[in-house]
């Protein structure tokens, strides 16, 4: 296999080991099949170590760049200690951003995908904090690409990077298997919904069964899911956070499309506002700055 092209024009060679822990043939037809999958332990212990530093760099009000705005979603300390969400941390942090570039998280990503690039779309830090109310620890059940509604692929794929080993106590992110294959997806967006038997009751499934299965990993693993996987969580009953990063990933086809909502508004996104802007005028989803390539197969 030839060595990828990593992020903003460095080049890593993987070494024998490392090829290995990438998914197999067999590991992209249950991806396909269930809309999700858990790698080996794929990520280095001083990588999560420097990201935890990173974390607590964010919290701390540092920055070692700083964005155009505020995203409005984002968790400051006004908002107490509820589950925290930021965006965009890794275009802020060195540390989360060497997580966001790791060869073998966007290797992975793009194997799953069968797409020859992935490149950023964004991402998220989720802090979900120990022994606090499910009404304000529970992500609700929703799809990712229900709040990409401008994005023209239906094949983005989300890597969830946890900080800390995720055990069946702490509010595990839970995927409903094989729920990218149902319909309603591209509009389920409940992640601040914690009624998750009301939601659940909304869900077009046919006759498939609800089947929710809760992603336990050890530290260093990472899960992957489709944009089109439902998933959400539920509180954390442990005594620790559970921290992650969420990585959300384009597609190689993955291109702005200009979308209206029932009132004839035109929708938008954050990186609407971050990207440049192509040739025609719209957001251009492959702005190196905000969406840099992760992984390009070598075209020779």
């Amino acid at each position: 296999m030839a060595p990828p092209a990593v992020g903003r024009g460095r080049t890593v060679n993987l070494t024998q080991e490392q090829l290995e822990l990438l998914p197999s043939e067999h590991d992209i037809r249950f991806y396909e099949e269930h809309g999700w999958w858990i790698s080996p332990r794929i990520v280095e212990d001083e990588v999560i170590d420097d990201a935890r530093f990173g974390v607590d760099r964010y919290y701390s009000g540092e920055r070692d760049a700083v964005l155009l705005f505020e995203a409005g979603t984002d968790w400051n300390s006004s908002r107490g200690n509820v589950l925290r969400q930021n965006d965009y941390v890794s275009l802020q942090i060195e540390q989360l951003r060497m997580v966001v570039e790791h060869p073998l998280v966007a290797l992975s990503a793009a194997i799953l995908a069968r797409t020859a690039e992935v490149r950023l779309f964004h991402d998220q830090l989720v802090y979900k904090p120990p022994q606090v109310s499910d009404s304000v620890a529970t992500v609700g059940w929703h799809t990712d690409i229900a709040y990409w509604k401008t994005c023209s692929s239906r094949n983005l794929i989300t890597a969830w990077v946890p900080f800390q080993p995720v055990t069946s106590d702490m509010g595990p992110m839970t995927v409903l298997d094989r729920s990218h294959r149902w319909g309603g997806n591209d509009r389920l967006e409940f992640f601040h919904e914690p009624d998750l038997a009301g939601v659940a009751a909304k869900i077009q499934r046919g006759a498939e069964p609800l089947t929710e299965v809760p992603l336990v990993l050890d530290a260093g693993q990472v899960s992957f899911h489709h944009c089109r996987t439902i998933h959400g969580s539920r509180p954390n009953n442990s005594d620790r956070p559970r921290v992650a990063l969420a990585v959300h990933m384009q597609d190689e086809s993955n291109r702005y499309t200009s979308v209206l909502d029932g009132n004839g508004k035109r929708l938008v996104h954050l990186n609407d506002f971050l990207c440049r802007k192509d040739d025609n005028g719209d957001p251009d989803y492959a702005d190196p700055a905000v969406c840099p390539v992760l992984w390009k197969a070598d075209e020779r």
